[in-house]
């Protein structure tokens, strides 16, 4: 459980900061520089949410659920 919230942290937190690059420092920047960031930023913000879809999909014996599971419940 607690691996499950580091990615989600993890993952949200990565994504912030790829969005921050591109709306805060981004446009401060010229050139190169500006564009470098611009895809760095991007590819942060992808994986930052690959991360977290990740960390959201069902592991092990959550994936398929039997009927005999779901009576125990």
């Amino acid at each position: 459980m607690m691996e499950r919230k580091a990615h989600w942290i993890g993952g949200t937190v990565t994504a912030l900061v790829g969005v921050g690059l591109v709306r805060l420092l981004a446009p401060a920047l010229a050139g190169f520089a500006g564009s470098l960031v611009v895809v760095v930023g991007y590819l942060l913000v992808v994986v930052g949410i690959t991360v977290v879809a990740r960390a959201a999909r069902p592991q092990g014996s959550e994936a398929f659920p039997t009927i005999e599971q779901e009576a125990k419940d």
